[in-house]
This record gives C-alpha cells, structure tokens and sequence, in this order.
C-alpha cells in the first residue's frame, strides 16, 4: 500500500533541542511477523526502511542500521565521510498507534551515545498517512 510519512525527531543536546522535520512516500507490508515500512525524502536523497516487530523495531538508512528495544541498549555503527563510529541506542519506550489494525503514528524515545561522547535524549514521531 503507497504511504506518505511525515517524520519528527528531536535531539536534545546539552540542553539545546534540533528538531528535524521530513517528509517522504513509500510502502507499508504485513507480514505473518511483522510489518516493513520503506521510504524516501528526495530533498535529502535518503531511504529509509523500518521492520516492526513484536517486541523491537530495526530501522535501516544508507549510514546505519537501529535497533530499539524497550529498556535495553544496543550497538550500531555509524558510517560518515570521515569514518564510522560506535553508537548505542538505549530505547525507552515504543509507541505503535493503530486505527484498524493500520499502524497510524509512532513514536520512539530513546539515548544514544556516540563512541565516548555523553548520551543525548532523542524522540522520533512518525505520522503514516
């Protein structure tokens, strides 16, 4: 099914918020378990592909692969122009809204730490239409 994604993430650092807003189109699939949204936003040539899962969600662009899982943290490498970096993503909470079994808005709270640098706050909210 063709969707358009409006997505909202809120960095949080030192105190100071960045707020990045995005808008692209893609797909939602169902699956027997789970579900795989996959977008682009052409103003910033960049794709997007997120697996929803019972109990974790994995998100995947061209520089990095997420993992969140509630109360945990994981690992993920960062690729940049300069090199890659060790980033770890400490998920605290999922929020999946349905409106007949179509999944709606999601917001995902979460730290990351990037190498030895202090964690900062992040929140995505992404609204499917």
């Amino acid at each position: 099914m063709q969707i358009k994604i409006e997505t909202k993430t809120t960095q949080t650092i030192d105190g100071k918020k960045e707020i990045i807003n995005q808008t692209g189109t893609g797909n939602i699939k169902n699956y027997e378990k789970g579900i795989i949204l996959s977008w682009n936003v052409p103003e910033e040539n960049i794709s997007f592909q997120m697996t929803i899962l019972e109990n974790k969600i994995l998100l995947k662009s061209e520089n990095q692969n997420m993992q969140f899982e509630p109360g945990k943290t994981t690992k993920s490498i960062l690729q940049t122009q300069y090199g890659t970096m060790n980033m770890y993503i400490t998920t605290k909470n999922i929020e999946i809204s349905k409106n007949s079994e179509i999944i709606k808005k999601i917001n995902l709270t979460y730290d990351i730490q990037i190498d030895e640098m202090k964690p900062y706050e992040n929140k995505i909210e992404i609204n499917i239409t």
